[in-house]
């Protein structure tokens, strides 16, 4: 299978073609954000809240997360802003997404002289970069070439029976063509991280897989927390599910059956193709940005039924990340009304229609269909977003 992708220097070909705008700290925000509003079209600022407060372990996993969002295949160019006082710095974000070979630039107000004089190189920066990337044609490509990722979210007994278990059969027959997958969410693997860790290709990744559902259930406990007595969450015990271990058997699902080739850190990039477990926390915005800074074209979000389909308003996703399409599931027959709202309806398989190999392969066409350019309902709908949520680890100062 093909798809039609963005020829990139180095690396997986884009399914957008962006120009992304990416502050080195929040405090530059505004003027990364004045930057890609007032020059439009494919130009968007990716402003967060990472901050000069954070702890220096954080701080590095920011500096990750920004050259990864940068290198992101769906990034044409980058401009990195910053104030000059920028904890991370901002060169040496901008020198990491360098190593891609597209087109970066450092916009700093101290290197300017003042915020208005860094505006304005902004300005003229941001539509050459604009105007150039315009220029790229998309160009065939093997499905080998794919980095899809996936979350789940809004988990019930209809998103284990149905839309899961359909992403899990396209993450097998991504990894079985050459490709890469990517899944997260590491509270929502313990309980059941030893089924894990039996797919693992060699003992380190078994043993990492074992290790990284520890330290998540460490640092909880840390807290006071035991979090075998405080999941599943009020809305999943609604929706039908009793225990941590039911839940986290369903969030599984969706990896399929595939060895899985590494364990990687929150925002890092597989090492090679194949299937990977990233860590990191169940908060939807953050594993967004994980598997945006990891280098995903696409990824799909995977909704289970009930109050979590029905808000318009792209629930859990806080108007999402603008350089990665998501793809959105639904499973349960009972939210048919939403059926504008989401990509995909896979409660065929609830229902006895299709089998999950049937919606498995209507949902990789689909997948096709937006790398190629086709866009989702996130894009067309896309009214609200907030600033990127960083993962942080520890406390601020």
């Amino acid at each position: 299978m093909k798809f039609m992708g963005y020829p990139r220097p180095t690396g997986a070909p884009g399914a957008r073609n962006y120009v992304a705008v990416i502050p080195a700290v929040q405090c530059g925000n505004e003027l990364a954000d004045r930057i890609a509003s007032e020059v439009g079209g494919d130009v968007v600022a990716l402003t967060h809240n990472g901050a000069c407060v954070n702890i220096e372990p954080d701080k590095q996993m920011v500096h990750r997360v920004l050259a990864g969002l940068g290198r992101n295949p769906n990034v044409a160019a980058a401009i990195v802003v910053g104030i000059g006082c920028d904890g991370p710095p901002a060169a040496p974000i901008a020198e990491e997404i360098a190593l891609s070979g597209k087109p970066v630039a450092l916009i700093t107000i101290e290197q300017e002289g003042n915020y208005e004089k860094a505006l304005a190189k902004g300005l003229r920066t941001a539509r050459q970069m604009r105007a150039d990337s315009a220029q790229l044609q998309r160009e065939s490509y093997d499905i080998s070439e794919m980095v899809f990722a996936s979350k789940c979210t809004g988990s019930t007994p209809a998103s284990i029976m149905a839309c899961n278990p359909a992403v899990g059969w396209v993450a097998d027959t991504v990894i079985a063509a050459g490709g890469t997958f990517i899944f997260s969410e590491t509270p929502e693997i313990i309980g059941a991280e030893h089924l894990l860790a039996r797919r693992a290709v060699n003992d380190e990744v078994c043993t990492r897989i074992h290790d990284i559902a520890r330290r998540m259930e460490e640092r909880i406990m840390a807290t006071g927390v035991d979090i075998r007595g405080s999941q599943p969450n009020p809305g999943n015990i609604l929706g039908g599910m009793s225990t941590l271990e039911e839940k986290s058997l369903g969030a599984i699902a969706k990896s399929g059956k595939s060895p899985i080739s590494g364990v990687l850190e929150w925002g890092e990039p597989p090492s090679g193709k194949g299937m990977y477990f990233m860590d990191g926390a169940a908060n939807t915005p953050q594993i967004f940005l994980g598997f945006a800074a990891g280098g995903a074209q696409v990824m799909s979000l995977n909704y289970g039924a009930g109050l979590c389909t029905r808000l318009h308003n792209y629930t859990s996703a806080v108007g999402g990340i603008p350089t990665l399409p998501v793809v959105k599931l639904y499973s349960s027959p009972q939210d048919s009304a939403e059926d504008e709202y989401f990509d995909l309806y896979t409660g065929t398989i609830i229902e006895g229609k299709e089998s999950v190999a049937e919606v498995g392969q209507r949902l990789l066409e689909e997948i096709i269909a937006v790398l190629s350019g086709k866009p989702v309902r996130q894009e067309m709908y896309a009214r609200y977003r907030e600033p990127l949520l960083m993962y942080h680890t520890g406390p601020l100062l």
